[in-house]
């Protein structure tokens, strides 16, 4: 199991009879626009396992409208990755600001060869 999982067969088997849970309760018509708090309250598996389980791919949220999990920064519903678009967007725009920033004191701190070479012939004379 070590080649395929992080987790102890135990663990595994849990999590698996868990998911079988969550399956079955959304093949009934009427539990198909569940929210994620309802499926975990009716359920009794953690939102965050839920959660996992959506993020791996293993319950595709595209058949259930009402299906998704808070944004890791804002807490908006998303449907798949960690953030929403906003705040996606946001967070590429400040790491960019930053690599700008960084590049700019780099070659702000950079010798200047021609003010090298100037000193070198006055030194010379």
């Amino acid at each position: 199991m070590k080649d395929h999982t992080d987790y102890c067969l135990d663990c595994y088997k849990e999590m698996e009879q868990e998911f079988k849970i969550i399956t079955d309760f959304l093949k009934v018509e009427e539990n198909r626009f569940a929210s994620i708090e309802e499926i975990s309250a009716f359920t009794g598996v953690a939102e965050k396992r839920i959660a996992d389980f959506i993020r791996d791919g293993r319950i595709y949220v595209e058949d259930y409208p009402n299906l998704g999990y808070g944004c890791a920064h804002c807490g908006t519903l998303i449907k798949r990755q960690m953030l929403c678009n906003s705040c996606f967007e946001d967070f590429t725009a400040e790491v960019n600001k930053t690599l700008k920033a960084e590049k700019f004191l780099e070659e702000a701190n950079k010798p200047k060869e021609h003010a090298q070479t100037a000193r070198y012939w006055k030194l010379r004379n």
